[in-house]
Parts: structure tokens; sequence; C-alpha cells
């Protein structure tokens, strides 16, 4: 019962939120055009998830967001890390990584769309592009901010560089690198959708530009909610793994 009133809690504004859309359109105070009945997006939902179609545009949008963060992820970490620790690695990077940071990715959409065509490979590249760069600079400051205690404990040892990294560095950084994957997942979904409203012809940002240029307002609606949807069950079952791998660290859920 406590578990029920928790979740009750949680999600009360949600409710009084969509409670408030019908009550004010259902007898059409605010016009359908402007926004459809909540009743209707429902209805909408309903048929999105039962139809096949809609199925193939997500499978379609999922795959380009896992590819593209799992590139991210792995550079971001490894450049992070290897900046931090090797000098030539952060001269030579460091002036990429300076120039890139403050560029609206959703800028460059077009710039990869010419390069790479309309395909699955222009939108992977803008969202490793938009994520890598701030996985980069959270692992760089992580990676500095480990105890030096720890590290001349380790090398006094006789540990090796290399398992240095691998037990002590990494381990220590893991808790910041894993926020900053967890802000990279949110900034994979934006860039996912702009990618996929500019030129797409599959994914659940075309499908929500196509339902909107048609005046399908609740299917639009629908499919934006689909889209929230997803990337909340990825940010909540992200921090359920990290709260167990992370265990011996906080990792807060907001």
């Amino acid at each position: 019962m406590p578990a029920l009133r928790k979740i009750v809690v949680r999600f009360l504004p949600l409710l009084l939120v969509f409670g408030a859309w019908e009550a004010l359109t259902a007898p059409r105070l605010i016009p359908e055009d402007f926004i459809p009945r909540f009743a209707h997006v429902l209805r909408a939902l309903g048929d999105l998830l039962s139809s096949a179609e809609f199925y193939g545009h997500a499978a379609a949008s999922f795959s380009r967001v896992f590819i593209g963060l799992t590139i991210s992820i792995i550079a971001g970490v490894a450049l992070g890390i290897g900046m931090a620790w090797y000098r030539w690695v952060k001269r030579f990077c460091e002036p990429l990584v300076v120039l890139s940071y403050p560029i609206p990715k959703p800028a460059i959409i077009p710039v990869f769309i010419i390069w790479l065509g309309i395909g699955d490979l222009s939108k992977i590249a803008v969202i490793a592009l938009g994520c890598v760069v701030p996985i980069i600079i959270s692992s760089y400051n992580a990676t500095l901010s480990v105890d030096r205690y720890l590290v001349w404990s380790a090398l006094s040892k006789g540990t090796s560089e290399r398992r240095l990294l691998r037990k002590v560095i990494f381990p220590a950084s893991l808790p910041r690198i894993a926020v900053a994957i967890r802000v990279a997942i949110a900034v994979a979904f934006i860039l996912l959708v702009s990618s996929e409203f500019i030129a797409a012809n599959t994914g659940l940002g075309y499908l929500t530009f196509s339902y909107g240029s048609v005046g399908s307002n609740d299917y639009m609606f629908a499919t934006i909610f689909l889209i929230v949807a997803v990337g909340f069950s990825a940010d909540r079952g992200y921090a359920a793994v990290m709260q167990r791998v992370l265990a011996w660290h906080e990792f807060g859920e907001l």
C-alpha cells in the first residue's frame, strides 16, 4: 500500500494535467485544431500500439539510438581518460573537443545528410557526435579528480600502468562517467527526433512529422507520448542498472 501511494503521489501532477486537458477539450473550450481531445489521443495511442507499421518505425529509431550511443560511450570514455592520462592525446584532441562543444548539434544535421545521405548513417553520426563530447569532458575531469593517494599507493606496490588504468582509474571515475552517459541518453533522443524530422523515411520522428503535416494531431500527440515514454523508460532502466553497478556509490534517481 505505501508503494502504491508513492506511485500515485509521484504521478499525480501528470494525472491532473491530463484531467485538465480532457476537461478543456471535451466541451471544445480549446479548439481541436489547436490541441486534440485527450480521449482521442488515447484512442490513437491504442491504434499505434496495435499497428505493425509503428513497430517498424520504432525499431529503426531504437537501432539508431543504440548504435550512436554505443559509439559515443566507447569513444568518449577512451578519449576522456586518454586525454587525462597521456599528454599527447590531450594535445591532439583538446582543440577538436573545444571547438565542437559549443556547436548546436541539430545545426549540423543538414551537413551530415549531404555527406551521408538520409539513411541510418547520418542519424547515427549526429547522435554519436552530439553525445561523445560531454562524455569526453566528464571522463577527462573524472580521471583528473581521482584521489592521487590511490594512484600513488597502487604505483608503490608495482602496479603496471595498464592495470592501474583498469583497476584504479576507471572504477574511481565511473560514477561521474555514469552521470554523463545518463545525460547523453536524453541528448540522443533529442538528436534522433530532430534528424528524423529533417530528412528520413522511417523512424518515430518521421512518423510524428508525417501525422502533423496531414493534420492528424491526435496521432501526432500519441507518437510524441510514445517517444517520451521510451525515453523515460530508457532513463529509468539505466538508473536502475547503475544503482546496482555502483552500489558502493550513491546514484540519484531524480
